[in-house]
């Protein structure tokens, strides 16, 4: 119990330090592991252990590196190819004042779901929509609520999510297996978000909106708006229902994002190139602020983050710091319920500690999974449980990287995030609902 105590502070405490001191969270982190590393190494294993142990963790991984990497080339590819310009165009012309709310969480939830990220989802349409909010006189803080909620919708379950391709590859499942069995929950938290949002909008007296059109007069004079433009969405996700792997769908995606920013944007290709390498970029201020993100290069602190988290739970696996601690968590636990309640306590702890998505994803379900297993629960519902609550509760801590994205602060708008707190209360609910025969083998009965 004390190992994990350690451990859990020496992760606390570096991280703390760094964000007190402005420090890269990364370099924080990577003294957290070296901490680790030392008192593992204290504890008698050796270095080639820990080294054997830190490779084990990298190559376990891998296969999202890869997304990742194909992902920080997509974002910018469908900028330039005017598939992300033209989205925003057609959105913000069908923006409705008086249900706003309710509107911004739809379009986030559709738009992060087709670029699989809530970071670019947020920094792109988000900040358009803030800007109707506070021209329509709407508080920006339950916009605010409702965009980062729809934003995790596509950070949660979107084939193209790099969170989600976490989740699954720490459970050891396949993410298609693992989408069919987040299904249930997804449904739940959708219409409860929906539901939440429709009637806030009963309680706003927006301003008629005129001065918002600019946007779209700003993207039509330095891209060519058309239908044509949404082949990238079609090609991928035709793709993928073709049941292509996802590495080549996404593939798939960048390649023909490029031949329309050559052959119908007419984009030079040195500044192709330079966009792919380095993230969308323009000369125009007022296209810079609406349209920015991806970037093989600028991806590169989350690619180590990614790294060093993996590597941390491979030597976690290999010395089962944590094992007393789940041992004592789950005692006395014999239902699907008691586990994902459990499981869901110790997510929200993993998010608070984590400054982005994917250290509580990967550490609670890396952790977790030989646990479930043990007690002949499928690894499926420890996925479901994972992104249902270390996935999106990352988004109410106020470190997180979403607030950034939109410039308004997390503990403003968490209150009106409900697609983020409403995930655990969704999953516990939807345990609870399945009459496991696994706890009838275990307890003799069913809790």
């Amino acid at each position: 119990m004390k190992d994990a105590i350690f451990t859990f502070l020496f992760i606390v405490i570096s991280l703390a330090f760094a964000a007190i001191f402005q420090i890269p969270l990364v370099i924080g982190f990577a003294v957290a592991l070296s901490l680790v590393i030392l008192f593992v190494y204290h504890k008698g294993f050796t270095f080639l252990d820990i080294l054997l142990a830190s490779v084990d963790g990298l190559k376990r991984i891998k296969p999202v590196l890869y997304i990742l990497g194909l992902i920080s080339l997509l974002i910018p590819a469908w900028i330039m190819s005017g598939t992300v310009p033209t989205m925003i165009f057609y959105i913000v012309n069908w923006i409705e004042p008086s249900w706003i709310v309710l509107f911004a969480f739809a379009i986030a939830a559709l738009t992060s779901f087709v670029l699989g990220t809530a970071i670019g989802t947020l920094g792109s349409l988000g900040i358009i929509i803030i800007g109707v909010a506070i021209t329509a006189q709407v508080p920006t803080t339950l916009v605010a609520g409702a965009l980062v909620s729809g934003a995790f919708v596509g950070d949660r379950c979107s084939p193209l999510s790099s969170a989600f391709h976490l989740a699954a590859n720490s459970v050891e499942v396949d993410p298609k297996h693992l989408f069919k069995k987040m299904i249930p929950t997804t449904i739940l938290m959708l219409v409860f978000s929906a539901i939440f949002y429709f009637v806030i909008g009963f309680f706003i007296h927006p301003e008629n909106i005129t001065g918002h059109i600019p946007v779209t007069a700003l993207l039509q004079e330095h891209f060519q708006i058309s239908i044509l433009t949404l082949l990238p969405i079609a090609v991928l996700f035709g793709s993928i229902l073709l049941k292509i792997r996802t590495i080549y769908s996404l593939g798939l995606g960048v390649i023909s994002g490029v031949l329309l920013a050559v052959i119908f944007q007419k984009l030079p290709t040195l500044q192709l190139l330079q966009n792919l390498a380095l993230g969308y970029h323009h000369s125009s201020e007022g296209l810079e602020a609406i349209l920015r993100g991806g970037g093989f290069i600028t991806m590169w602190q989350l690619f180590i983050f990614i790294s060093l988290a993996s590597m941390m739970n491979g030597i976690l696996d290999k010395t089962q710091l944590f094992k007393v601690f789940m041992k004592k968590m789950f005692e006395k636990a014999y239902s699907l319920t008691n586990f994902t309640a459990r499981t869901v306590v110790i997510a929200i702890i993993f998010a608070i500690v984590g400054c982005n998505q994917a250290f509580p994803v990967m550490l609670t379900g890396r952790s977790l999974k030989d646990t479930w297993l043990e007690a002949g629960f499928k690894k499926e519902e420890l996925g479901r449980v994972v992104c249902d609550s270390a996935l999106v509760t990352s988004g109410l801590v106020p470190w997180n990287m979403s607030a950034a994205a939109i410039g308004v602060s997390t503990l403003d708008y968490a209150l009106f995030a409900a697609f983020l707190w409403i995930g655990p209360v969704m999953t516990i609910a939807v345990s609870y609902s399945y009459k496991s025969p696994y706890a009838l083998r275990l307890s003799g009965k069913y809790i």
